[in-house]
């Protein structure tokens, strides 16, 4: 029989906050089911949710509008599946140093399989578009491939090989930040202290640009949760953006946000914008 109240217990006290609000909550309902079968361990689990991110990418990989929806569906409940392995060993006291670095290899190996296939698929699918005005300029030794991508009113005109280095900025940043924010650093609690305004405009202290940029970042992270770049906040924009078919601008988004905050977090650490995380 299931302890209901030990279970419940189970959820991370601090976690990210698409987990806190939803992931973490369905895991939880979900686990209820299989807590107590024995032969089920923690690391079925993780494992599990690694199928379930390689699912995903084969139908990122397919590229069809149904398959795009499917893959954004399955991502989302690889990332619930993924909330439960660590409610069952805490519900359990199952842990081990195997399960731990297993389930930080599957996390980065879903990372890679995800920003990859979407790329894959995004140059397969439109591989053979070619952009007839520039048919003139292609010689025999390169071919210069472009296509037209529409989103909403928005028509891009560029080169397709670009979604690959684009793709791989994006994962890059991931990668970076989960160490900095989810490993290495988190924000301060305390508010930043800014000069005062005064009256008078020549007594007061000019704020120097990397202040202000610093705290337009804190105040971002802050008050727009799912700009975090925890797992469950990524793995969110990723439904939402594959869902709309909108993956090339997925991945400008998350190599520029990204980029931002990859050089965010040094700096904020060095001016006292955060602290080191206790582990």
């Amino acid at each position: 029989m299931v302890d209901e109240i030990k279970l419940k217990a189970a959820i991370k006290k601090i976690d990210g906050w698409w987990a806190s609000i939803f992931s973490s909550p369905v895991a939880n309902y979900l686990l209820r089911y299989i807590a107590d079968i024995n032969w089920i361990s923690p690391n079925h689990i993780t494992l599990f949710a690694l199928f379930l991110g390689v699912l995903a990418s084969v139908c990122f990989v397919v590229a069809s509008p149904l398959s795009m929806i499917l893959g954004a569906l399955l991502v989302q409940l690889s990332f619930i599946v993924d909330c439960m392995d660590g409610q069952l060993a805490r519900y359990r006291q199952q842990f081990s140093v195997l399960g731990a670095w297993l389930d930080r290899i599957a996390d980065r190996v879903k990372d890679f399989l995800y920003f990859f296939s979407l790329a894959l698929g995004f140059f397969l699918k439109h591989r053979h578009a070619l952009n007839l005005r520039d048919l003139s300029n292609i010689s025999g030794s390169s071919t210069i491939n472009y296509i037209n991508y529409h989103f909403g009113d928005i028509n891009i005109n560029f080169e397709l090989w670009l979604v690959w280095p684009v793709a791989m900025l994006a994962l890059f940043t991931i990668l970076l930040i989960d160490y900095y924010v989810n490993q290495d650093m988190k924000l301060s609690s305390e508010e930043v202290s800014l000069p005062v305004n005064n009256s008078n405009s020549e007594s007061r202290p000019a704020l120097s640009p990397i202040m202000l940029v610093l705290s337009f970042g804190k105040q971002v992270y802050q008050r727009v949760p799912i700009l975090r770049f925890n797992i469950g906040e990524q793995a969110l924009l990723i439904t939402i953006f594959t869902a709309f078919n909108a993956v090339f601008l997925m991945l400008i988004f998350f190599a520029s946000l990204g980029t931002f905050y990859v050089f965010y977090w040094p700096v904020a650490r060095l001016k006292g914008f955060t602290t080191r995380k206790v582990q």
